[in-house]
């Protein structure tokens, strides 16, 4: 029996803050100026190009996902399927079965839940724990190995928390859940 306490994604990915660039470009466009340094970003070498404008090349390049950067913590969900839109859009880009995209929405959809839940409500704070840790076991069951799941499951937490206000926000999320267990259930925990 696996058991997490209270304070990640339900999954140990321990990637968010780990200097990914998650929070990259935190307020406003990526096309600000180069003189400055926008967001704390700074060219490393006299004439190379600001995180922030390294981030957007790529972007432009398709070499990375095009991310909502707004000041909405909720971000874009045409479909209110409760996943943000250009989440859902790189999660469709990838080279994975139906099944293993289920897994990858669902665990999107639980991420997405740690940034709108009433952090004053504990018990919604531990459901939301359970959302995650059930999306978890959903993606060992699709992805074999689970090894497999590791990355793709890292990169939409870093997506999920990509700005200042969401990743504050993630952080708040931990700290609420601090202390909290939650068992890994042994029974099928993907979403219909």
């Amino acid at each position: 029996m696996l058991t997490a306490c209270g304070g990640g994604s339900g999954g140990g990915s321990g990637f968010f803050g780990t200097g990914s660039g998650s929070s990259a470009s935190s307020t406003g466009s990526s096309s600000e100026p180069s003189s400055g340094s926008p967001s704390g970003a700074s060219p490393t070498a006299p004439g190379s190009l600001t995180l922030a404008q390294q981030i957007e090349q790529l972007e432009r390049k398709g070499g990375y996902p095009t991310l909502d950067r707004s000041a909405d913590i909720a971000g874009p969900d045409a479909k209110k399927n409760g996943v943000r839109d250009d989440i859902e859009a790189w999660i469709n880009t990838l080279n994975v079965t139906e099944p293993q995209r289920e897994a990858l929405m669902q665990k999107a959809k639980s991420l997405q839940q740690t940034l709108l839940v009433d952090l004053a409500d504990k018990d919604a704070v531990q459901r939301v724990g359970e959302g995650l840790m059930a999306s978890t076991h959903c993606g060992a069951t699709r992805f074999k190995p689970f090894a497999e799941f590791i990355g793709p499951n890292q990169k939409i937490e870093a997506m999920t928390a990509n700005t200042r206000q969401r990743a504050e926000r993630y952080m708040q999320y931990n700290k609420a859940s601090s202390g909290s267990v939650t068992t890994l259930p042994n029974h099928d925990t993907c979403e219909p």
